[in-house]
């Protein structure tokens, strides 16, 4: 009879190992993360969230005139409407000036339009800042025949309604201008 040899055979590291190919356990590892963002998904999307919290409206302290604060709840109905007069800046130049105004305009938003004769700008007018008499604009959108190398988009168009009706006029940029503006159209 032949002895049998009980010698260990050559190792070759994959024919004598039994189970999943590489493959499978990344078909298996992705079908995992899949299923587990899936619950996470549906966990966060039914189960109920916390209530939020109730905002609270805060006072709006009453515009003083005599107060430089500005509100920011105000609109600039009080000077709504068109408004034309003269104007002379700080150089000496008179000039026409007309500001169109709608109702029910506020902070940030585009408010009306504005024109400057001597320039001349035609531009859009959007609220910058307001309190019950005084109102600043900024002009930006500049259209028609606007001198688009002088007329330059920025705040400092400042309007104050007065205790007589008109509007007096001033800027806050250089050439410094004023003027006083009388409502159109009744």
């Amino acid at each position: 009879m032949a002895k049998k040899e009980n010698s260990p055979q050559p190792e070759t590291g994959e024919g004598d190992r039994k189970g999943l190919s590489k493959e499978a356990w990344v078909a298996i590892s992705t079908i995992a993360a899949a299923l587990i963002t899936g619950v996470v998904t549906l966990i966060i999307h039914l189960y109920p969230q916390p209530p939020r919290p109730a905002t609270v409206p805060t006072p709006t302290p009453v515009p003083n005139d005599a107060s430089p604060a500005r509100e920011s709840n105000v609109t600039a109905d009080a000077i709504a409407g068109r408004w034309s007069g003269p104007a002379k800046d700080s150089s000496g130049k008179s000039f026409q000036i007309t500001l169109e105004v709608r109702k029910s305009c506020v902070i940030n938003e585009p408010c009306g339009s504005i024109s400057v004769s001597h320039v001349p700008c035609y531009g859009e007018v959007f609220l910058e800042s307001a309190t019950s008499s005084e109102f600043e604009f900024r002009v930006d959108n500049f259209y028609g025949q606007s001198n688009r190398q002088v007329c330059q988009p920025g705040g400092g168009e400042h309007f104050r309604l007065r205790a007589d009706g008109k509007l007096a006029y001033s800027t806050t940029y250089e050439p410094r201008a004023k003027g006083l503006l009388e409502k159109q159209g009744g």
